[in-house]
């Protein structure tokens, strides 16, 4: 897996931009270059998050470029690229940049909103994830303000029933460049509500049992990681998959968490939409999306 060049895309408003200290960062620990997209809309609203709208050619240049020069005066290698031709979806054409320029992880912000159709399932970076299979690192920021990117831990949250290796192949690139210690989280399968009615005893005993066994079987990742990394930390927590995700993420605290989609570009089983809403109506969270093929 290769992070070597991140494809920003930009629409305009300081919403959009807060991901930018975590691609700024990105690309400086890995060597990365940075591409700054606008995509002209059809049609286009006159404001974005109540900011005035990139609507021009020239418009979009001179606002690619202002953040370019900010960033190479940072050494941080940036390009940038106006897609011209106005369109009316713009996540499609992210995605075909994307693959025209060989990108190896598109970077951007969810914006803010509490519900999951829109913060998520119905916004761009959604129907990138669906189409396409560059991972995505997404912040789910709510203000502009106060968004500085530092990466000292990583959450992996382990579901065996899905490609495992696809999590760990990031994490192993990421948390090497930033010297980061490395979380494995794992959480027991719910217990069926009729045998823990029934034999509450023996529910018990199986329980302390799986945990056990899921507990060995995410140590043996760990100690596959730990030839390459500093630190790889496990934990197993019998609560909800979510609660145990966002309890971890603000103890360690978090600077990134790992999650893998299924082939059809939604969530694992970990993640099914009540989880992920209420990780991606959070603010301050920084996930890697990626889908496993």
């Amino acid at each position: 897996m290769s992070f070597d060049r991140i494809l920003v895309p930009l629409d305009g408003s300081r919403l959009a931009e807060a991901v930018l200290p975590a691609a700024r960062s990105f690309a400086h620990q890995l060597g990365a270059r940075l591409l700054l997209l606008h995509v002209l809309e059809r049609e286009p609203p006159e404001t974005i998050h109540g900011e005035p709208h990139l609507s021009t050619v020239a418009d979009a240049k001179r606002y690619l470029e202002k953040h370019a020069e900010r960033l190479g005066g940072q050494n941080v290698d940036v390009v940038v690229h106006v897609h011209e031709r106005n369109v009316s979806d713009v996540a499609a054409a992210i995605d075909r940049h994307a693959h025209e320029f060989d990108i190896g992880l598109i970077a951007m912000c969810a914006h803010g909103r509490t519900n999951l159709r829109h913060r998520l399932m119905g916004s761009i970076a959604e129907r990138i994830l669906r189409g396409g299979s560059v991972p995505i690192l997404l912040r789910t920021v709510r203000r502009p303000n106060g968004v500085a990117y530092r990466l000292r831990n990583l959450l992996v949250p382990i579901d065996f029933g899905h490609d495992i290796e696809a999590a760990l192949a990031p994490t192993r690139l990421l948390a090497a460049a930033y010297q980061a210690t490395v979380t494995l989280l794992a959480v027991p399968e719910p217990a069926s509500p009729a045998a823990t009615r029934l034999l509450p005893s023996a529910s018990a005993l199986a329980r302390e049992l799986e945990r056990e066994d899921l507990g060995r079987r995410v140590d043996d990742l760990a100690h596959g990681l730990r030839s390459d990394l500093p630190d790889v930390r496990v934990i197993v927590l019998d609560r909800q998959p979510a609660d145990a995700i966002l309890a971890m993420a603000s103890s360690l605290p978090a600077g990134l968490i790992v999650l893998v989609t299924d082939a059809h570009g939604g969530l694992t089983s970990w993640y099914d939409p009540s989880i992920a809403q209420k990780l991606l109506t959070r603010p301050d969270l920084t996930l890697l999306l990626i889908k496993e093929l």
